[in-house]
C-alpha cells in the first residue's frame, strides 16, 4: 500500500504564509484571515491588480513562483508546532510496526509547484527534518491517484475526484468545508493519533484482500 501526503495546509502551514507574504510583498494594508477563505483559488481571493486595476493573473503566478517562492514554499511553519516530532515518530514507529509484506509506502505531494517554488519546497522539508524518501511534484494534480491508494490532503479538487478503489483523508479547511468524505480530521496529528485507527484499519484490511 501506498500513502501520499499532501504538503500543502497538512504539513505546511500554507494558507497562513500566503497571507503573511501578500501582506508583507504586495499590500501591507490587506487584511484577511484564514477562517476567510473560502475559495480555494487564492486569484480570486487575493486582489492582484495591474496598473489600471485589473486583476492580473501573470502578477499572481509571479508572485507565487518567484518573487514570494522562497518566503511561501520554503519559509513556511508546520500547520501544527510539534508536527515534525510526532511525524518523525510515526514514520518509524506506528507505521513500522506492521509485518513486513504491511508496511506501507509514504510519499509526499504538492501540485501546482514551479520554478522556483520546488526547490524552496525541498528546504521546507529538509527543514522540518522529514524521512520520507519519496516526492512527486505533478503538473496535473489528479495524476496523484496514480502513485497511491490513500491520500491525505486539504485539496477540495482531489477530495472530488477519488477514483474507485482509492481511499482520501480530509484535513478541514474554510475553502473544503462544502466538500465532504468519509474520513475527515482537523490536521495530520489527528490522524496520527486517531483513537479509532482508521488509517491503520486500512492498512491492515487492505493487505489482506
Amino acid at each position: 500500500m501506498k500513502i501520499a501526503i499532501d504538503i500543502n495546509d497538512v504539513v505546511r502551514d500554507y494558507t497562513n504564509q500566503f497571507i503573511k507574504c501578500y501582506q508583507k510583498i504586495v499590500d501591507p494594508s490587506f487584511e484577511i484571515t484564514q477562517e476567510e477563505i473560502t475559495d480555494f483559488d487564492f486569484f480570486n481571493v487575493f486582489p492582484f491588480l495591474d496598473s489600471n486595476g485589473n486583476k492580473n493573473k501573470d502578477l499572481y503566478y509571479r508572485f507565487k513562483y518567484e518573487d514570494a517562492a522562497y518566503d511561501l514554499f520554503g519559509r513556511a511553519e508546520t500547520t501544527e508546532k510539534r508536527l515534525s516530532s510526532e511525524m518523525t515518530l510515526w514514520l518509524q514507529n506506528t507505521l513500522r510496526n506492521f509485518e513486513y509484506d504491511k508496511i506501507p509506502d509514504i510519499l509526499f505531494v504538492s501540485p501546482f509547484e514551479m520554478n522556483l517554488s520546488i526547490q524552496s519546497t525541498l528546504s521546507f522539508l529538509a527543514r522540518i527534518g522529514t524521512r520520507v524518501r519519496e516526492i512527486y511534484f505533478p503538473t496535473n494534480s489528479l495524476t496523484i491517484w496514480d502513485k497511491c491508494d490513500i491520500l491525505i490532503t486539504a485539496n477540495p479538487n482531489l477530495i472530488e475526484n477519488v477514483p474507485k478503489g482509492k481511499i482520501v483523508f480530509k484535513i478541514k479547511t474554510p475553502y473544503n468545508c462544502n466538500t465532504k468524505t468519509k474520513y475527515e480530521y482537523d490536521n495530520l496529528i489527528d490522524i496520527i493519533h486517531d483513537s479509532n485507527n482508521n488509517l491503520e484499519k486500512l492498512i491492515e484490511n487492505n493487505a489482506n484482500t
